[in-house]
């Protein structure tokens, strides 16, 4: 944390897609979309990819360095983490990064760092508390709209008037680019939902102190001034504990 005091600008560690490569399926590269990082970067934040690592004390060690939390999205999380068994296809994560995530939340949590969410990050959060997904939302919930299309991944969200997300865009209702294959279906204990799509599907969750969680998109509306302001408040909140 030495460089973020100098400069004045918080460090935010970002958790990291895992991906195999073609056609060399024993090897892995770590991956993060740029307009996660570009949205750190204009909040005004310093963006820092964390390493899978499975040991608990480099972990500690990791989430010491930094003064926030941002876990991205990523593939499908498989059935079993929320104690089903696996009935539709999937385009499963890679397990590790799903077990290191778990462990970066829990660990960020306790040493009371500020935490964003996004997409599978959100699928996760709710995983963790002991909620369940839909495993393929089209198939299992009928009347969601298809939450998968390039073509048309936007829809309008509705913020519940009583959110701590309510407070930081300022509307109630506003375009979101939303596109995910999973969604939330039991809610998580100590979880509320407070956002929705007009077909129902939960779109961001609170609960949890100081964790911020949307299943849409808002890197990919990174020049949208209200999707600006979710980076802007998480980042002046990793500030704040400098």
């Amino acid at each position: 944390m030495k460089y973020s005091r100098q400069t004045g600008k918080p460090i935010i560690g970002i958790s990291c897609e895992v991906i195999k490569l073609k056609p060399y399926y024993f090897e892995f590269e770590l991956a993060c979309d740029y307009r996660y990082i570009r949205a750190i970067l204009r909040a005004g934040g310093i963006p820092l990819m964390l390493p899978i690592n499975h040991n608990p004390r480099d972990v500690m060690k990791l989430l010491r360095t930094i003064d926030g939390l941002l876990i991205i999205g990523g593939a499908d999380i498989p059935p079993s983490f929320y104690g089903e068994r696996n009935r539709h296809k999937i385009k499963p994560m890679y397990r590790g990064r799903i077990r290191f995530d778990m462990k970066l939340y829990r660990m960020a949590q306790h040493l009371k760092l500020p935490i964003l969410c996004i997409c599978y990050g959100l699928q996760l959060l709710n995983v963790i508390y002991g909620g369940t997904l839909y495993q393929d939302l089209q198939k299992q919930m009928r009347r969601a709209k298809n939450h998968q299309s390039r073509r048309h991944p936007m829809h309008t969200l509705h913020l519940d008037q009583r959110s701590k997300l309510i407070k930081i865009f300022r509307h109630q209702h506003f375009m979101v680019h939303s596109q995910h294959h999973q969604a939330v279906k039991r809610l998580g204990r100590s979880l509320r939902a407070v956002g929705y799509s007009p077909d129902g599907v939960v779109e961001a969750v609170e609960g949890p102190p100081r964790t911020l969680a949307v299943q849409w998109h808002p890197e990919r509306q990174d020049r949208d001034p209200i999707q600006k302001r979710l980076f802007r408040r998480f980042v002046d909140e990793c500030r704040k504990r400098k």
